[in-house]
């Protein structure tokens, strides 16, 4: 806990949080926009769960996943920039426990930036809807909104350690994470889009109709890239990031 403390220390001195809620905010602008947008003089969010699912699916598709492997890099690159990782390790603090609280703290700013995208797509959907909404489906978006949270988390976490194994920079993480989202977009249109772990996250959450087979083959894909990225992180405590 006190290394979670330092990190968190260290990003609120880089203002990367306030970054990070700006971004969430232009997101809901955005999404607000094409929410507004008619169609035979009908507003697409005028659709109960419009603004819900349109914003997970936009964010999860294009924007999440390079988002929280550009915090993982930073988190990680941060004593590397600033000289500091030697004097670091020169006190009484072990590698493993250092990482640990990265990606302690990356999960945690993951599940709270996600939660505050859902919050704004909550304000969005009262703004059109508010008379129609039940109850029913904000907790059912609050659950997927939380699944595609942690699942992008993992592929996040996957990505900074191959980056970190590989010593690459933070903008290849980002392209990375770009590159790797957006062909689940193309993956989609297939019949066995739930074996790729970008589209894995929508059939365990359910966006994805699907069955229970598809949803069991989903969710070890997204164990799979956790296991991985134990295993790099693992022979990353054995050298300097």
């Amino acid at each position: 806990m006190v290394y979670l403390g330092l990190e968190m220390k260290k990003m609120k001195r880089r203002k990367f949080l306030l970054v990070l809620t700006f971004v969430c905010f232009v997101t809901a602008i955005i999404q607000y926009a094409m929410g507004n947008m008619t169609y035979c003089g009908v507003k697409y969010g005028s659709e109960v769960g419009w603004f819900f699912k349109n914003g997970l699916t936009t964010n999860s598709y294009y924007l999440l996943i390079p988002i929280f492997s550009l915090v993982g890099m930073e988190l990680f690159l941060l004593e590397v920039r600033n000289n500091t990782l030697n004097n670091l390790l020169s006190i009484p603090i072990r590698k493993g426990d250092l990482i640990k609280s990265k990606m302690l703290l990356l999960f945690i700013i993951s599940v709270i930036y996600t939660m505050l995208l859902f919050l704004l797509m909550f304000v969005l959907e009262l703004s059109l809807n508010i008379n129609s909404l039940d109850t029913g489906i904000v907790f059912l978006y609050i659950a997927r909104y939380l699944v595609h949270g942690v699942i992008c988390f993992i592929i996040s976490a996957f990505i900074v350690s191959i980056m970190l194994y590989l010593e690459q920079s933070i903008q290849v993480a980002v392209v990375t994470g770009f590159v790797l989202s957006f062909l689940g977009v193309f993956i989609s249109q297939t019949e066995i889009a739930y074996i790729y772990f970008v589209n894995a996250m929508f059939y365990i959450s359910g966006v994805v109709d699907s069955t229970v087979f598809e949803k069991l083959i989903a969710s070890s894909v997204v164990l799979f890239i956790a296991v991985l990225a134990l295993f790099f992180y693992g022979k990353s405590v054995k050298r300097e990031f």
